[in-house]
């Protein structure tokens, strides 16, 4: 009886984690499924399983010719946008610029945290985390705001900018988080063995946070890719990205090409960010053989 009773929360419990797993993934399932719908007309009215949604994504980017006999080809106006191109150049560009920048910024500030005793230290570490927890509608308001106060131009600069401010912020987290994690003794048998402080940084430091480094431009990558408010509210004529597109396109009508693009978004998004993970992933310990 006891282990009867015993073991009825962890049942709950376990149900309870399904539920939630469910709950969770359920609509991406739906989503998923439908990118495949062969109807054109009612995307939730299954018709037939096809891949032509795809094919027909792939023909809008320009990765291959254009198709004929693809499904819903007499509704072009509806099912295929010229502008998913541009908004995906768009994406990528700001994505990886944006990126770049936030990963050189986020950890020349991580090594300067680490290494340097300052006044106001603790203020300015505590002040890195306000990008990451601030609201994103007020965080894009405040930009918008900003750049119109010092009339620079919205497109893809302002957007770029805008990525890095808060990117910096979780670079410097990983960054930090890995540098929290390293051997400073191999630093310092460097400095005893006469090597320069450059030489240190080039030979030892830098391998050690290579790792960290990489994770952290792969999850801003990502992180300014999937972006849609604060793009929204900074970007300008011609600098759209695609998450910005696609919640234009889906006012006008949810088809079954919207959602094929969305599922190749969370299939890039994965992709990279358990290239992020399997990066951040901590040094595996050496054993010292006798």
């Amino acid at each position: 009886m006891k282990n009867r009773i015993a073991g009825l929360p962890g049942r709950l419990l376990s149900l309870h984690v399904w539920f939630f797993f469910l709950f969770l993934y359920l609509p991406i399932g739906v989503l998923v499924v439908y990118s495949f719908n062969a109807n054109a007309i009612s995307m939730m009215t299954w018709q037939g399983f096809t891949f032509d949604w795809y094919l027909r994504v792939l023909a809008n980017l320009g990765v291959i010719g254009p198709e004929h006999g693809l499904a819903g080809e007499g509704n072009l106006q509806l099912y295929s946008d010229p502008n998913l191109g541009p908004a995906a150049i768009n994406s990528v560009i700001i994505a990886f610029s944006a990126a770049a920048l936030a990963t050189v910024i986020g950890t020349l500030t991580a090594l300067g945290l680490a290494r340097c005793r300052f006044p106001g230290r603790l203020a300015y570490k505590t002040s890195l985390y306000l990008p990451i927890v601030i609201p994103d509608i007020v965080l894009g308001i405040a930009l918008l705001v900003f750049f119109a106060s010092i009339h620079f131009p919205l497109g893809r600069g302002s957007v770029i900018l805008s990525h890095t401010v808060f990117l910096s912020s979780y670079v410097c987290v990983v960054v930090g988080a890995r540098l929290a994690g390293m051997n400073a003794q191999l630093e310092e048998a460097s400095a005893d063995l006469g090597a320069s402080p450059w030489t240190t940084f080039r030979r030892i430091t830098l391998p050690q946070l290579l790792p960290g480094i990489l994770g952290g431009f792969l999850l801003s990558v990502v992180i300014s890719f999937d972006d849609l408010v604060i793009a929204y509210f900074t970007c300008g004529i011609g600098s759209t990205t695609l998450p910005v597109y696609l919640f234009g396109a889906i006012k006008r009508n949810v088809s079954p090409e919207i959602n094929a693009v969305s599922v190749l978004m969370i299939l890039l998004s994965m992709v990279v960010v358990l290239a992020a993970l399997w990066l951040r992933r901590p040094p595996a310990s050496h054993k010292t053989r006798h």
